[in-house]
């Protein structure tokens, strides 16, 4: 009758290199897993952004090629759901015309047609004149003390920064520069 081992180095002897082997990928599966989940944790990220913060974790490529997936099976990262989120987000906080966020969203590893898409969904919000507007209000106080032009020049600069197409940082720049000459005129 054959006996199992007792002590823990008796087992280890019994182990064969490829079961070692085999048994650290897992750890180092586990591992990378959990590293995984914590970023999860502080906020939604892209596959290829997932992929980047791992390897600067010192995660093995071989354990990053099995958790990404996995955590994309069971929905837990998602780019077309990343890219909903993180667009509702930045249009609340940091309103952006549809050419920055675009720009932004391929930063992050995200594919073009897809943030497209998903910018489709959000047309109404993006680009139009009234989050145009919504910045320039919120910076309007910078532009009371200076010459008209160079308040329009940097307007538009502005706009034009945050992505905002040539039509609407126009028509925008023209509601702030009417707002403010009637907020100085005697």
């Amino acid at each position: 009758m054959h006996r199992r081992p007792r002590t823990m180095q008796q087992r280890h002897r019994r182990t064969t290199p490829r079961r070692r082997a085999e048994f650290h990928v897992s750890e180092e599966v586990i591992k990378t897993r959990r590293i995984a989940l914590e970023l999860l944790a502080v906020r939604d990220r892209s596959v290829r952004e997932m992929g980047e913060r791992l390897v600067r974790r010192g995660c093995e490529q071989d354990a990053i090629d099995t958790v990404v997936p996995d955590l994309c099976d069971k929905g837990l990262l998602d780019d077309s759901t990343f890219v909903r989120r993180w667009v509702s987000s930045r249009l609340e906080n940091r309103p952006e015309g549809r050419i920055k966020l675009i720009q932004d969203l391929c930063k992050r590893g995200i594919d073009r047609s897809l943030a497209e898409q998903v910018l489709a969904e959000f047309e109404g919000d993006i680009g139009t004149d009234d989050v145009a507007d919504r910045v320039l209000a919120r910076v309007a106080h910078r532009y009371t003390g200076i010459e008209h032009d160079a308040a329009r020049r940097r307007m538009y600069g502005l706009l034009a920064r945050r992505g905002f197409d040539p039509d609407t940082t126009r028509a925008a720049v023209e509601r702030a520069m009417n707002a403010l000459a009637e907020t100085t005129a005697p």
